[in-house]
């Protein structure tokens, strides 16, 4: 079950590749400098940077599922 998942977010990914690695780098640099200036920052960033990295990783990973 869980490895079908993993397929369908990564064809997902094969069709929107270019935009994953930026949206990962900007949120992450987002939420570690909100994180930095104060400590009542919300986590909505890092929640996207490691959705992000989950689709990039499925993308790299799922044509090893086969």
């Amino acid at each position: 079950m869980l490895i079908g998942l993993m397929q369908t977010i990564g064809i997902f990914y094969y069709w929107t590749w270019i935009i994953w690695p930026f949206v990962f780098v900007v949120s992450l640099v987002y939420a570690i400098s909100s994180l930095v200036k104060d400590d009542t920052a919300s986590m909505k960033p890092a929640i996207v940077a490691s959705i992000s990295l989950l689709i990039i990783l499925a993308g790299i990973t799922s044509p090893a599922f086969n």
